[in-house]
């Protein structure tokens, strides 16, 4: 609902008991979160390289990490939300390659997929979305001053690398020692580098690839350097969160750390929040592995919210395997939930209007419940549980409560599921969620909805031949009664020498 959106955006902070915990992958271990600067939060989170389309493990990141956006937006603090897009890199390049287009050509293309898909999937955009190949000028002065500080090179080639044996903190983010990685590591043939862990700054052009001009001679940024060139321009030299997927620990997030942290000498991100991997019989879903399933495939089968249900099912630290199973199981529930909700509704304006009374204690403690759940680093399955059995509360209380209170409960009910993406359809978009995938809507559906033109007019001739037979009995008032209420409706019938005719006012 966007008036309820609207309404939990400009919401001051909640004083619910306890302050919102979050797991921080640098200190391994919960800490409550406080933003640096009151209530600004100002967050990074690693999006997408566009050289195909997103698939569902792709999903299960950023709806995850929506949530928590969602949530801090529930206990009223404002953000700055920068979600990257990298737009140039060797992927890109070679899915360039196999299509015999450009490389840009590739990354709109799947940029404009993952618009689409983060649109369908009802995600919070963020406030900035820049792009790799718009931020060359930062990158290069940001890689300057690596060379300036020695903590960056330059080879014989044109090639920039960072010395990671010279920033001392490396690995403290991922948990693993230098000489540990150095063991497993090696220079790959093409290679330049002093060690088998310096990673790329710039690359030197290759002839037929994008490249741009830099000090050091044409070339293109390498991967880590675009998101610590981006995030210190939007959100300054520390910043309150960076996100991403499990996956990018190492070494994406730790090269990140030491480059920003190396150019500024200050702290890069104060937590770091992680989202555990999707899997397919126990196997990460990826591209190299070939078990991916594309997003728009799920969404064909599955409305937005039944998908952000079941991603909300596990905590978001926790690998999920996939299985459609669980999907039908996810539809279900949320299914039942809304046929409480539109019954709940649609008694609501049979009853009076009246006193809170006791309900808006009985509410407040499910609220609370609610809350505690997801202050404690985001218990989703918990929240969800509650959510569930304040749903039940409307369903088994219904018939003793009045108009005030079932819409007090429903409000409080589609506020707590904004946070999660659910429960915000009314009747008439949940059915044509339904079907538009072909699915059963008997359970939501009133008597008469939906029924289509041939049944409405099958009715309608039972109801003529009923007033015929009350005429012909003389019982005038009762076939009155029947012509006069389908006249309100809109519905005139004419009685002519060969029989009752109707036709629409």
């Amino acid at each position: 609902m966007k008036t309820l959106s609207m309404m939990i955006t400009n919401m001051e902070v909640h004083d619910v008991g306890m302050s919102l915990m979050l797991y921080n992958t640098l200190t391994k271990k919960k800490e409550s979160f406080k933003p640096l600067r009151n209530k600004l939060v100002r967050i990074y989170f690693c999006g997408p390289t566009v050289q195909d389309v997103p698939h569902i493990g792709h999903a299960r990141a950023y709806v995850a990490f929506d949530v928590l956006i969602r949530y801090l937006r529930y206990l009223g603090y404002r953000i700055m939300y920068v979600r990257n897009v990298t737009d140039i890199d060797d992927k890109i390049i070679r899915k360039a390659n196999e299509l015999k287009i450009t490389p840009f050509e590739v990354a709109e293309m799947y940029w404009r997929e993952f618009y689409e898909i983060s649109k369908a999937l009802n995600l919070i955009p963020p406030n900035i979305e820049p792009r790799a190949t718009g931020h060359i000028p930062e990158i290069i002065e940001l890689i300057k001053k690596l060379i300036e500080k020695g903590y960056a090179y330059v080879t014989n080639k044109g090639d920039v690398y960072f010395d990671v044996l010279k920033f001392k903190e490396y690995g403290k983010l991922s948990g693993q020692k230098i000489e540990e990685l150095q063991a497993g590591a090696r220079i790959e043939p093409g290679e330049d580098k002093r060690n088998p862990l310096d990673f790329a700054l710039w690359k030197a052009a290759k002839p037929g690839e994008p490249s741009w001009p830099s000090p050091w001679g044409p070339g293109r940024p390498g991967w880590h350097i675009e998101c610590s060139a981006m995030s210190l321009k939007y959100l300054g030299e520390t910043i309150d969160i960076h996100a991403g997927g499990a996956d990018l620990i190492f070494p994406h997030h730790e090269n990140e750390i030491a480059q920003s942290e190396a150019a500024t000498g200050k702290p890069f991100a104060r937590f770091w929040v992680h989202i555990g991997l999707l899997n397919i019989k126990e196997e990460k879903m990826s591209k190299s592995l070939g078990n991916i399933i594309p997003v728009r495939e799920v969404l064909r089968r599955y409305d937005a919210e039944t998908i952000r249900y079941w991603i909300a099912k596990t905590h978001y630290r926790k690998p999920l395997n996939f299985e459609w199973k669980q999907l039908d199981e996810a539809e279900v529930i949320l299914d039942k939930m809304y046929s409480i909700i539109f019954k709940a509704e649609n008694e609501a304006k049979k009853r009076s209007k009246g006193e809170l009374g006791i309900i808006e204690k009985e509410v407040a403690r499910y609220e609370k419940d609610f809350l505690n759940a997801m202050n404690d680093d985001l218990n989703t399955p918990k929240a969800l549980s509650i959510l569930r059995n304040l749903v039940e509360y409307l369903d088994k209380n219904l018939v003793h409560l009045n108009k005030t209170q079932i819409e007090f409960i429903i409000g409080k009910i589609r506020e707590l599921g904004w946070i999660f993406g659910i429960l915000q359809q009314d009747l008439e978009e949940r059915i044509d969620e339904k079907k538009l995938r072909g699915k059963d809507i008997s359970k939501f559906a009133p008597p008469g909805f939906g029924l289509g033109e041939k049944l409405a007019e099958e009715l309608l001739d039972i109801l003529i031949d009923v007033r015929s037979e009350l005429r012909r009995r003389k019982i005038f008032d009762l076939a009155d009664s029947i012509r006069e209420k389908l006249r309100v409706i809109g519905i005139v019938l004419e009685d002519t020498k060969e029989g009752t005719i109707w036709k629409i006012s």
